[in-house]
């Protein structure tokens, strides 16, 4: 991916978010003037930075690390809010001419990332992959009409999510989304109806971040969640504002385990979707939010906040179910029950190290698990806390029917990883020898973060 045309939007990004220079550091680092590079930052689209001063900054592009590139083209990304395609033009490869007008700043991702999904291709070789309509975006007025169209889109894509994850689904996802963004950029709303369809817009986003997620394409989640965050404070929609917010703390606790994120972040994420859902009847929202309190407050050790968050996602998820009809929450928070509760607190259990109680716990979730999707990935990390407890043997039979729906209807990289500590306790055994050639092969073709 390069920037074909720099104008102040990129240069700003490159120094101030991506580099975290002064304008005097990033002058002398990249061989220029101080007054150039605010020359630099006060170009504008009809006239872009040309010449050697370009190239110059492509080179310094080039050279960002992978934290420093996500940080600029996010920071892009919500400057150019609007969805057509960038002035500054995103080289994204030989896209269709259906999708290249609308995905706009995710064009890079979709050629680059989504089209690697060796996953999807997988399953559905094996007749897993999901079949969904192409999304009906193409009004010039919308009305409420347009909007429930869209979330009904929304629910069909969940539905698919539970049934197969989230890899074979990226790209669908990330397509709508960039077209809804388009219609709320270039559309006529009937009296009432611009907020409600932001609204909808912004639950896209958090689906797609949470789809990229579970395909374990962590930059472009963090993508969808900045949007979602955007387009909540857009429609003034606190609920969507406390969706991201949840969503984005938990990709956070899973970056703190392979040393990419902290805790402290996924806590401040909580903190913020507490406050605003202060004064709600218990329910499920303060289920959720506890749950992931206790996932962060684990991951920091602390036994004692892990045991008083659990408890309380325990004691407002006993509410929910007896004062909180399902169908009366909404969707996002259907998934909070007995069954969710207790597999974080398994999870939490391993992390500060009772791993007997955290298998007894993984146990009861696996049996408890509805949707095909959550019962692997449920199965996974029963397995990794058998693997951790020293049961290899019990590690690989919980392991091997994994990697088989992994292998042939479920596609989800997430879970995937989650197997890396059976792959890592049996290598060198012969009883591991099958699952280690399955397992390899899986990664082979998963998508790397």
């Amino acid at each position: 991916m390069i920037v074909t045309n720099w104008t102040g939007v990129e240069v700003k990004a490159l120094r101030l978010v991506a580099l975290r220079l002064t304008q005097e550091a990033f002058a002398e680092q990249i061989g220029y003037q101080p007054v150039t590079v605010r020359k630099w930052e006060r170009a504008q689209d009809a006239r872009p930075v040309r010449g050697k001063s370009a190239l110059d900054l492509d080179t310094q592009l080039a050279r960002l690390n992978n934290d420093q590139a996500e940080r600029f083209w996010a920071a892009v990304t919500e400057a150019r809010s609007v969805v057509s395609v960038h002035p500054g033009g995103y080289e994204a490869g030989a896209i269709t001419d259906r999708s290249r007008n609308s995905l706009g700043a995710y064009a890079w991702e979709v050629e680059g990332d989504v089209k690697r999904r060796e996953f999807g291709r997988l399953a559905a070789a094996t007749g897993a992959a999901v079949a969904l309509d192409s999304w009906d975006l193409d009004g010039e007025r919308l009305g409420m009409s347009d909007a429930r169209r869209l979330l009904d889109r929304i629910d069909e894509l969940e539905s698919a999510d539970q049934r197969v994850g989230g890899a074979q689904l990226v790209s669908y996802a990330v397509e709508g989304l960039a077209r809804a963004k388009n219609q709320l950029e270039t559309c006529a709303f009937a009296t009432g109806t611009a907020d409600v369809f932001a609204s909808a817009t912004g639950e896209l986003a958090v689906l797609a971040g949470w789809l990229a997620f579970d395909a374990n394409m962590h930059p472009l989640a963090r993508r969808c969640y900045s949007d979602a965050m955007a387009l909540a404070s857009q429609a003034d929609d606190n609920d969507l504002t406390a969706h991201t917010c949840l969503h984005a703390a938990n990709q956070s606790i899973a970056l703190t385990q392979i040393g990419h994120a902290s805790p402290h972040h996924a806590l401040q994420l909580v903190e913020r979707a507490r406050d605003l859902m202060r004064g709600r009847p218990p329910g499920r929202i303060h289920a959720l939010i506890a749950i992931r309190q206790a996932q962060a407050v684990g991951l920091l050790g602390d036994r004692n906040a892990f045991g008083r968050a659990i408890a309380t996602a325990w004691r407002e998820v006993d509410q929910a179910v007896e004062y909180e009809p399902i169908d009366e929450c909404p969707a996002w928070l259907r998934f909070v029950g007995h069954t969710e509760v207790r597999g974080h607190e398994a999870r939490g259990y391993g992390r500060v190290g009772d791993l007997a109680k955290a298998v007894d716990l993984l146990e009861a979730t696996v049996s408890d698990q509805a949707s095909v999707r959550n019962s692997v990935n449920a199965r996974a990390w029963l397995a990794s806390a058998r693997a951790a407890a020293g049961d290899f043997s019990g590690a690989l039979a919980e392991a091997m029917p994994v990697v088989e729906h992994l292998g042939n209807t479920v596609s989800s990289p997430r879970t995937v990883k989650v197997l890396e500590p059976v792959r890592r306790a049996t290598a060198g055994s012969s009883a591991g020898a099958e699952f280690g050639q399955r397992f390899d092969a899986l990664t082979q073709t998963t998508i790397t973060a």
